[in-house]
Parts: structure tokens; C-alpha cells; sequence
């Protein structure tokens, strides 16, 4: 699906277009936006971004 070559992701629209977007309540949407505000806050303050485990959102 996608080719990592130097750090840059090369993704393909044809490999993802049929993939379905599940629906979300509003709170998983503010769950999303609270970590979206997290990150890119550490991001704009210089700060590594760690990753945790992976958190499902379903």
C-alpha cells in the first residue's frame, strides 16, 4: 500500500479508495481531536512525539 523511501510514504489512491470510513460518535471525534491538539502542539513547541501503543478507536 505504501513504499517508504527515505522517509516519504508514497501512497496510492487505488489501494485506498474503497476502504470504508467508519462513522464516529462525537465523543471518539473529540477523543481524535484532543490528540490531533496534543501532537501538533509538542510538534510547534520543538518537542519529540513519542508513539504509545496503538488505541483503537472503535
Amino acid at each position: 500500500m505504501a513504499e517508504q523511501q527515505g522517509g516519504d510514504y508514497h501512497i496510492y489512491l487505488e489501494h485506498i479508495r474503497n476502504q470504508p470510513i467508519p462513522l464516529t460518535t462525537p465523543k471518539q471525534q473529540e477523543e481524535i481531536a484532543q490528540l490531533v491538539r496534543s501532537i501538533t502542539n509538542k510538534i510547534q513547541a520543538g518537542k519529540t512525539v513519542k508513539r504509545n501503543k496503538k488505541k483503537s478507536v472503535r
